[in-house]
C-alpha cells in the first residue's frame, strides 16, 4: 500500500513537472557513462591524477646590483631560484666611502638578501657559498661554503642548472702591480670600509707615541690614494672632512704631520665625466691641500714606500713613504670568469660579452648581469638600425650618437673589441 502511495505520488510529480522527468533520464545516462568508462580503464571509478610538472631550476650567482635587481623583478612561480653567493646581504655600494669616515654606518647601507627573498610569492632559496668553477657543457656549478674550514676541499659541492645568472660583479683591477694585494687596501666590500676606518684610527693612535720621530709620524700620518675615479676622489674627500673636523680635535698632535696624496696615472681626474667637473674637483682638492699627482703612474708598492713612474721625466722612478694606501683603479675579472671565458672563447676579453637579451654569446642558457658583462653594443645599434621604422633624419640622430659612443666605450673599457675605428 504504502510502495504504491508513493509511485502515485512520484508520478503525479513527473506530471506536474514534465522537466524533472528529462533530467532523471539525464542524470540516469551519464551515470552509466561513468560506470562504463571507470571499468574500462581500471580505475575503480577514482579520478585520474595529473602529473606534476617540474619546474625548470634558476641559478643566480652574485648578490650585488645586478643579482639584487633580478630577483626584485623575478615574479614567474614556473622556475625554482636558488641563489648563491659568499656574502648574505646586498650592499648600497655608492655610500662606501662615506662607512670609511663614519659619516653612515655600515648597517645602514646593508640589506640581508634573505629578508629580500622573503618577499617574493615565488620559491627562491639562499645558500652562502661561493662559486669557483662554471661547467657551461654540463650545465654545473661548483661551489664550496664561504669560510676559512672549506679551503680543504671536502665541503665542496656542485648545483645543476637549467638557466645560469651570472651577476658576480668584479675585483679590484690591479695590473699585476707588485706588492698592491699585499699591502694596500681595497673599497670594493663593506668589510673594506670598515677595516680602512680602523687604519685610519690605529695610525693617528700609533703617531700619537712618544717612541717615534716627527719623520716617522709624517709617514704614518701621510694617505695616499691609487685612482683618480669616483670612488678614489670621494675617499680623499671624504678622509680630508674626517681629519679636519674630527680627527684633529681629538689628536691636535697630529695636525701638522697628516697629508693626503692622490695619484692618477691620466692627464685629469674624472676623466669620464665633464671637463666642468674635473676641473671644479682638481681646484677643490688643490684649495683643501689635497696633494694631487696627475700622470703617475704606480709600478710597485712596498711595506712603508710606494713606487711611480711620472710620465715625460724620462721614465725615472720616485719613491713616496706612506702610511696607508687605498687603491681604487677600476674593475678586474674574477678567476671564476676568466676561467669561463676560456670554455667558451672569450680568452682575450675583460668581461663576458653578451647580446641584447644579456645571453652570454655561445651558451643559450646562460645569462650574464652587471660588471662581470658587457652588451655586444655595435650589434645591438646594428639591430636598431635594421628594425627601426622611424624617419631618415632620426636614423641619422642614433648613428651619430653611435659614432659618439665609441669614444666613452674605449675610455671605460666595456664593450671592448666590438668598436670600430673612425
Amino acid at each position: 500500500m504504502n510502495s504504491l502511495s508513493l509511485f502515485k505520488r512520484a508520478s503525479r510529480c513527473f506530471d506536474d513537472y514534465p522537466s524533472l522527468a528529462k533530467l532523471a533520464v539525464v542524470c540516469t545516462i551519464s551515470g552509466g557513462c561513468y560506470v562504463a568508462y571507470a571499468d574500462a580503464n581500471g580505475t575503480g571509478g577514482a579520478p585520474p591524477v595529473l602529473e606534476e610538472i617540474k619546474k625548470k631550476k634558476v641559478v643566480v650567482l652574485g648578490t650585488g646590483w645586478a643579482g639584487t635587481s633580478f630577483l626584485k623583478k623575478l615574479n614567474n612561480p614556473s622556475y625554482d631560484v636558488q641563489v648563491i653567493s659568499p656574502r648574505n646581504y646586498f650592499a648600497f655600494t655608492p655610500l662606501l666611502p662615506s662607512v670609511t669616515c663614519g659619516t653612515v654606518e655600515a648597517r645602514s647601507i646593508v640589506e640581508p638578501i634573505r629578508s629580500i627573498v622573503k618577499k617574493k610569492s615565488i620559491d627562491i632559496s639562499f645558500w652562502e657559498a661561493e662559486c669557483f668553477k662554471i661547467e657551461a657543457e654540463n650545465k654545473k656549478v661548483h661551489c664550496r661554503p664561504n669560510s676559512e674550514s672549506s679551503k680543504n676541499g671536502k665541503e665542496e659541492f656542485v648545483v645543476d642548472y637549467d638557466y645560469l645568472i651570472i651577476a658576480m660583479g668584479a675585483r679590484p683591477n690591479t695590473f699585476n702591480t707588485p706588492g698592491v694585494v699585499e699591502n694596500c687596501n681595497f673599497l670594493k666590500e663593506v668589510e673594506d670600509a670598515q677595516q680602512i676606518r680602523q687604519s685610519v684610527i690605529n695610525s693617528f693612535e700609533k703617531a700619537s707615541l712618544p717612541t717615534f720621530s716627527d719623520e716617522e709620524r709624517k709617514r704614518m700620518l701621510h694617505f695616499v690614494v691609487v685612482g683618480g675615479g669616483p670612488t678614489g676622489v670621494e675617499f680623499a674627500a671624504e678622509l680630508h672632512d674626517f681629519v679636519n673636523e674630527d680627527l684633529v680635535k681629538l689628536y691636535p698632535a697630529a695636525k701638522d704631520f697628516v697629508k693626503i696624496t692622490l695619484l692618477e696615472a691620466s692627464d685629469h681626474i674624472l676623466n669620464v665625466f665633464d671637463k666642468r667637473i674635473t676641473a671644479f674637483a682638481e681646484e677643490k682638492f688643490q684649495r683643501d691641500g689635497i696633494d694631487v699627482k696627475l700622470g703617475s703612474m704606480v709600478v710597485k708598492v712596498s711595506d712603508k714606500e710606494i713606487s711611480t713612474k711620472v710620465r715625460g721625466n724620462d721614465g725615472e722612478i720616485t719613491t713616496i713613504p706612506y702610511g696607508m694606501v687605498v687603491w681604487s683603479t677600476g674593475n678586474g675579472t674574477h678567476p671564476v670568469i676568466k676561467d669561463f671565458m676560456q670554455q667558451i672563447g672569450q680568452s682575450n676579453r675583460r668581461a663576458l660579452a653578451t647580446d641584447e637579451w644579456l645571453r652570454v654569446e655561445g651558451c643559450s642558457t646562460i645569462y650574464a648581469l652587471g660588471d662581470c658583462a658587457t652588451v655586444n653594443q655595435r650589434k645591438v645599434m646594428g639591430f636598431l638600425l635594421q628594425n627601426s621604422t622611424w624617419s631618415s633624419s632620426i636614423d641619422l640622430v642614433i648613428s651619430y650618437y653611435g659614432k659618439r659612443s665609441e669614444g666613452f666605450v674605449s675610455a671605460t673599457g666595456h664593450g671592448e673589441g666590438y668598436t670600430e675605428s673612425n
